[in-house]
């Protein structure tokens, strides 16, 4: 491992999803149970809610809004403006099934806390930030969940999730606690910089990664650019940006070994447009961008320090 002295790296920019951890198996398993847990409560088929679910992440943004059941027009049906009820009998065991089996999927690529410590321990002046396309909140809340948010010293995400209200008598349609967790902004006692960045910021757009740049006073010239190490799984959104910006690129290979059967699931509740941004280049392909260096494993980021 070079040392801190020899080191040309100044920043080090991670992706989190598929890049710190199994962002596919764990949501696939979590969001699937979720299903479950809701049709047992109002009766409806999987298959139809989990379509229904296309469109309500497609509405909101993202595949991670995290009031789908909420927003689910079946659900809806079944309850009308029984707000407490919805939350009783569909919300809550829910979300307990989807936590449950977060709980069980949602862990660290094997050596992430080691190498995280590592790159702390050895270049205590290289800040690392997480960059990614997931809600603020919602990263944040991942990150705090896998025992990594306090080893970043920045997050950047996009916009927190909107509220949903009942169209009928207007009242929230979130537990109070949680709601005041949003509200409040929750931070999770994270003490580094946050910043919630415009929708039309998300990735393969520069323009996060570039206000991430700007903020370390690390854009002013190529020298500079290549003094920052970007690392991510995906060729098109993570690799290609990387190179537009001419910042030192690390594809993240080892988050694209995803199982088949993972992938076919999580088809059945994502928007098309959702797989379509995130479907995997292969690398013998004509049109795919071409990293710095490959990663095998995430230890390997300590190599280019």
């Amino acid at each position: 491992m070079p040392n801190q002295q020899n080191s040309r790296c100044k920043l080090l920019v991670l992706d989190i999803d598929n890049t710190v951890f199994d962002w596919v198996t764990y949501y696939v398993h979590s969001y699937s149970a979720l299903l479950d847990r809701v049709s047992l409560a109002i009766g409806v088929g999987w298959d139809e809610l989990a379509e229904q679910s296309k469109v309500v992440f497609e509405k909101n943004g993202s595949i991670e809004f995290p009031f789908v059941i909420q927003e689910l027009p079946a659900v809806n049906n079944f309850f009308k403006t029984d707000i407490d009820k919805m939350l009783d009998l569909a919300v809550r065991p829910a979300r307990d099934e989807f936590l449950k089996m977060a709980d069980l999927h949602l862990k660290p690529y094997a050596g992430v806390e080691i190498i995280l410590n590592q790159i702390k321990q050895s270049f205590p002046t290289i800040p690392v930030v997480a960059l990614t396309d997931a809600p603020r909140y919602v990263a944040m809340w991942k990150l705090n969940k896998l025992g990594l948010l306090h080893k970043f010293d920045a997050v950047y995400g996009l916009p927190d999730p909107k509220i949903p209200v009942c169209d009928i008598n207007r009242r929230v349609k979130v537990d109070p606690d949680i709601l005041l967790k949003h509200l409040q902004h929750n931070r999770f006692g994270f003490a580094g910089k946050i910043r919630n960045l415009p929708d039309d910021y998300e990735k393969p757009g520069v323009r996060g990664l570039k206000t991430v740049l700007m903020d370390y006073d690390l854009d002013e010239s190529e020298s500079l650019r290549k003094s920052v190490l970007w690392i991510g799984d995906n060729l098109r959104k993570d690799v290609g940006l990387g190179n537009k910006l001419g910042v030192s690129t690390g594809w993240a290979e080892y988050g694209t070994q995803i199982e088949k059967k993972h992938l076919d699931c999580l088809a059945k509740f994502s928007p098309p447009m959702n797989i379509h941004k995130n479907v995997y280049l292969s690398t013998s392909s004509p049109d795919a961008p071409k990293p710095d260096f490959v990663l095998k494993e995430f230890a390997d980021i300590l190599s280019y320090l």
